[in-house]
């Protein structure tokens, strides 16, 4: 079951998901980062850095509204740390629980109170080696996924949440309901895990609650619940915060075989689980560990709602409040409450050497030395980079140290060997650089530039017209017998300028005589017309004298023949 999924449209491929995640549970595949199911421990981590809030935590909230309308009997186990989010007292949230159609409201402290009972046991007992409390769902996931060797060390009881949710069906009926309210995500996982026990039906956020209330237009209630019910043992209410458990557990229980050890934090919790997976020797250790930092009081949703850990601790109360004199029904049963575990580790692919060298010669690493480790792909090394490679976790094209030094040789490529000449400058017109082409045209060596501006800019005025403008200019300038033509434009996000110059003596070369030709045809196309009407005139001149003639000689002929009829 996919707890936290992926808004596809939003993932920007920035690697930060992965960069955090501990555990690198994270599948980069066709320029999207997914949640490796069967690797995630749900502490939530990639939820908090996504900068585009890509990531999002799948809501039971329909579920359990759906429980309501069908006219269920829901029950609410809602966890000591409601106090550090809301910030209103448990009479309140319950009298507002049961106005939203809950048929009843309990905190999951009692539950705690019978897993520290569970975990007195087993300190009594002393046959386990090391013992790991299994409050914190994530902590569970952590030992089942990724250090299975450890579960031994498991303590075989169930959370507070699975115990309290055990105690209501038997106090209220197995044909219940029960949701549980806390800060946690890992305990949707939890709750639907049959090895967990089963006894949890959905399991909501405080942030989800808040949205449900937002949505519908609920308030919190202003008159607190006169029935609401308390706890016998209100030591139990600090199992959120570091600590917490071992203070709900006699002290000369401890004085015996077992050492108190509170760890909070991942990155604590992996660097013991490695010191006691490396090392069977070490024994005799009662480990309390939270996924997160600050314990419960740390947790996603509280981490979300940005608040601090250290502070929220101050609103946890151990003592006795005035409905813990009205304890809930539940309180009156005892119950053992047994856990399962299994070993869940993923059993991935391992590549040899000759494949981690194959994948990372493809990224032009082709010795240690070019391994720079940066960290920029998410992987604490190349060599992890390529292992996630190999497992079909990461992208080959990933690396972005390999594509950068691509694209700049390119880049030196392109300007090496353009035709044309290319140089940079600063904002201040101090030369950054120049291409070959560009030494050649103007006569000058770049080293003997850098940081100046070269003569045959001095006075030139389109740069700051460039830049003031923000356009392109282009001119035709003459350098030595040359024609060039020469383009300035100013890159506004780089604070640089560059200068193009382009040789088109050739062309205006192929103007000058294309003029020419064009002049010699006029000339002669001239030259024609003239001719022909000389020849115009001549024709005309013939033809006038020879009508001339012709009328003459007609004229006479027609006297001739008037005479001779007479």
């Amino acid at each position: 079951m996919s707890i936290i999924e992926l808004n596809t449209g939003n993932c920007q491929n920035c690697y930060k998901c992965i960069r955090n995640c501990p555990l690198k549970a994270i599948r980069f595949k066709e320029g999207r980062a997914t949640v490796i199911d069967d690797e995630c421990i749900l502490c939530g981590t990639c939820v908090d850095v996504c900068p585009q809030n890509a990531k999002f935590v799948k809501s039971q909230r329909q579920q359990v509204k759906d429980l309501l309308t069908q006219g269920e009997r829901v029950y609410v186990s809602v966890a000591p740390s409601y106090t550090a989010y809301y910030n209103i007292d448990f009479p309140t949230l319950s009298a507002t629980l049961k106005k939203m159609g809950f048929a009843g409201v309990e905190e999951t402290a009692i539950g705690a109170n019978e897993v520290s009972r569970e975990y007195s046991h087993l300190l009594i007992d002393g046959q386990m080696g090391n013992i790991i409390v299994t409050a914190c769902s994530s902590v569970v996931m952590l030992v089942e996924r990724h250090y299975p060797e450890l579960i031994k060390h498991l303590a075989p009881v169930a959370s507070p949440m699975m115990a309290h949710a055990k105690l209501m069906r038997e106090t209220y009926g197995n044909d219940i309901k029960v949701v549980f309210l806390g800060p946690c995500i890992a305990k949707k996982e939890e709750a639907a895990d049959r090895l967990a026990g089963g006894y949890v039906d959905y399991a909501i956020t405080f942030s989800g609650l808040e949205e449900w209330m937002q949505k519908d237009g609920i308030q919190f209630s202003e008159t607190p619940d006169p029935e609401a019910v308390g706890v016998l043992n209100p030591v139990s209410r600090l199992y959120p915060k570091p600590f917490g458990i071992i203070q709900t557990i006699s002290e000369r229980l401890f004085k015996q075989k077992y050492r108190k050890v509170s760890v909070d934090g991942i990155s604590d919790c992996i660097e013991l689980f490695d010191t006691l997976k490396n090392d069977d020797s070490i024994q005799g250790l009662f480990i309390e560990a939270n996924v997160c930092k600050g314990g419960c009081l740390g947790g996603p949703v509280l981490r979300s709602k940005h608040k601090n850990p250290h502070l929220s601790q101050f609103n946890l109360d151990d003592d006795p409040m005035e409905y813990d004199d009205t304890p809930a029904a539940t309180t009156r049963n005892a119950f053992s409450h047994p856990r399962v575990f299994a070993n869940r580790s993923a059993q991935r692919p391992q590549p040899t050497e000759e494949d981690i060298r194959r994948i990372l010669a493809t990224i032009g690493k082709h010795s240690p030395e070019d391994e720079l480790n940066c960290g920029s792909c998410g992987y604490p090394s190349c060599r992890a980079k390529a292992v996630a490679v190999f497992q079909g976790k990461a992208d080959i094209h990933m690396c972005l140290p390999y594509f950068r030094q691509q694209a700049e040789n390119m880049s030196n490529t392109v300007l090496e060997f353009s035709p044309n000449g290319i140089l940079v400058f600063d904002s201040e017109q101090r030369l950054l650089d120049m291409n070959p082409t560009a030494e050649i045209m103007l006569g000058l060596e770049k080293k003997d530039w850098l940081g100046e501006l070269p003569p045959v800019f001095y006075g030139e005025t389109d740069f700051e017209d460039a830049r003031a403008e923000e356009k392109v200019k282009v001119k035709k300038i003459t350098i030595d017998d040359k024609f060039c033509e020469q383009t300035i434009l100013f890159v506004k996000q780089h604070g640089m300028y560059l200068v193009f110059i382009k040789d088109i003596s050739e062309e205006e070369s192929r103007k000058q005589e294309l003029a020419g030709l064009r002049e010699h045809t006029v000339s002669i196309a001239q030259k024609v017309i003239e001719k022909q009407m000389t020849v115009a005139q001549e024709i005309a001149s013939l033809l006038g004298e020879t009508t001339a003639e012709t009328k003459v000689a007609l004229t006479k002929l027609k006297k001739s023949m008037e005479e001779q009829n007479k």
